[in-house]
């Protein structure tokens, strides 16, 4: 490619650009069906000729222009710590900002998420395909860093919530109303991050009677060949007597089924 080559091609990258970028927040505000190539054109500074040098129809603008502006996922990429806690912390202040009542102007009008999931959702397949790979790319980068047992429901959970706290919100009619939606999806959002990295299950401890338990109940089975002997008294421990250590607080077990611990082994021994 000669210079006269590379220098056309970067006037039309920085043409196609700033199409784009004139495009997104009209169709955020407008919704695509609310948009024509002429005021695209106009808000560019150039004329409707043009346009078809970069795009075959408004529809491909409307395609390209769903990654123009995805507040989170920049937002998220932007983190600089390198441990779990670090990252953590970090994606607590992302949601809390995109939250925030204090923004000047409503999310749905800066995000591509929470302000045109209705269109998309009106539109064809590419777009579908496109949105859910934004989020789906948002979801990556919410789980960078943390446990390998993370629960990406709750991925998915606060990142619906924040989104669709967003959207709400930009719908409603008095700034009380629009404070009082951010304000409950930002304790939503934290209260489910809270639980974002679940703790690995403890594996359950089979149990194993005592020696001195064994013989005691071995000397009162019945025997083939006459009346069951007395029950012989059971003999003092020896040694100190052993004490449990302290398991970690997890979920309450379930009843110990019967295929395992002492009712098992009384079981086998007795039938």
């Amino acid at each position: 490619m000669n210079t006269e080559q590379s220098r056309k091609a970067a006037h039309n990258k920085r043409v196609r650009a700033s199409l784009l970028a004139k495009a997104a927040p009209l169709f955020r505000e407008k919704g695509p069906d609310g948009v024509g190539i002429d005021e695209v054109m106009g808000r560019a500074g150039l004329t409707r000729g043009a346009f078809y040098a970069h795009f075959s129809s408004k529809e491909a603008v409307f395609l390209e222009s769903l990654h123009q502006s995805t507040p989170l996922l920049q937002n998220l990429e932007r983190r600089v710590s390198q441990d779990q806690k670090g990252l953590l912390a970090e994606m607590r202040g992302v949601f809390d900002n995109y939250l925030s009542s204090n923004n000047p102007t409503p999310q749905a009008l800066r995000c591509t998420l929470a302000g045109l999931a209705m269109d998309v959702a009106r539109s064809n397949d590419n777009a579908r395909a496109t949105f859910e790979a934004i989020q789906l790319a948002v979801r990556v980068e919410m789980a960078r860093g943390q446990d390998v047992h993370h629960d990406d429901v709750i991925v998915q959970a606060a990142l619906a919530l924040a989104v669709g706290s967003a959207a709400l919100a930009a719908a409603q009619n008095t700034e009380t109303g629009r404070a009082a939606i951010l304000q409950a999806g930002q304790a939503g959002v934290q209260d489910l991050l809270d639980g974002f990295v679940a703790e690995a299950e403890a594996p359950a401890a089979r149990v194993t009677p005592p020696e001195v338990f064994v013989k005691a109940v071995e000397s009162a089975l019945p025997t083939r060949d006459g009346p069951p002997p007395r029950p012989a008294t059971l003999p003092p421990l020896a040694g100190e007597p052993v004490v449990a250590p302290l398991r970690p607080q997890i979920a309450p077990r379930a009843i110990e089924p019967e295929s395992t611990g002492v009712w098992a082994w009384l079981k086998r021994r007795l039938l």
